[in-house]
């Protein structure tokens, strides 16, 4: 899928689906719930039964998982047209992590013995759910590569063009603008480290004209100086 299709191709596409999805479910009667989330509220809870599969149509929505007692792991953030929920059609499952609303979020919720009954009546459902699947890991794979190198700075290297493909505002060939206030401690949970160590990598990458940093968002401004870091 990578070598087939750029990334704003493959956000077009995904929305596509998604929007496919949702108009071939409302075709066939099939009943979903749609909610807003404030800030901060939880959508589910780690442990909890994964009953449905969950569609963002607007805001940010952070899935994250607790470990040593007080720290967390950002495992993905997601945007409009994400699909998220562990959601197992063959017996029963659990949530692997907490889904939680960064912004105004709203989600459209379709009940896992709705999405199966819907996939038995009609393949092209099935084949949407399959192919938001593959997006999804296509975005869970390229996230688990930042975590290889045992360097903070080669981490952020990673990290920081994959949020900008996502959330960035600007054109291809200049700066570009994560769309997302950022703190250093939530910069520190996707990369494994710790919000000391990314402080110093951003303040150097800062000094250094890489990046430039303000009101919480971070512009890449070198887009070379980040893509050779990030083969280090």
């Amino acid at each position: 899928m990578e070598a087939e299709f750029s990334w704003p191709e493959i956000k077009e596409l995904q929305e596509q689906e998604c929007r496919g999805l949702l108009g071939l479910l409302q075709e066939m009667g099939v009943a979903s719930a749609d909610r807003t989330y404030p800030p901060g509220e939880a959508i589910y809870r780690e442990g909890e039964y994964g009953d449905a599969l969950y569609i963002l149509t607007s805001g940010v929505v952070k899935l994250f998982s607790p470990y040593s007692g007080t720290k967390e792991a950002t495992l993905r953030l997601l945007k409009p047209w994400d699909i998220f929920g562990h959601l197992a059609f063959a017996g029963e499952t659990v949530q692997l992590a907490y889904a939680e609303a960064i912004t105004e979020s709203k989600i459209t919720k379709v009940p896992k013995v709705f999405m199966e009954r819907a996939i038995r009546q009609e393949p092209q459902v099935a084949l949407k759910v399959m192919t938001l699947l593959e997006f999804r890991l296509v975005q869970y794979e390229e996230l688990v590569k930042c975590l290889l190198p045992r360097e903070t700075e080669v981490r952020l290297a990673n990290l920081l063009p994959i949020l900008s493909r996502k959330f960035g505002e600007g054109d291809g060939g200049g700066p570009v603008t994560i769309d997302l206030r950022l703190t250093h401690q939530d910069l520190a949970a996707m990369v494994a480290s710790t919000r000391e160590s990314v402080t110093k990598v951003l303040n150097e990458l800062r000094n250094r004209d890489v990046i430039s940093i303000e009101s919480g968002r971070i512009t890449l401004k070198d887009h070379q100086a980040l893509s050779e870091l990030g083969k280090a």
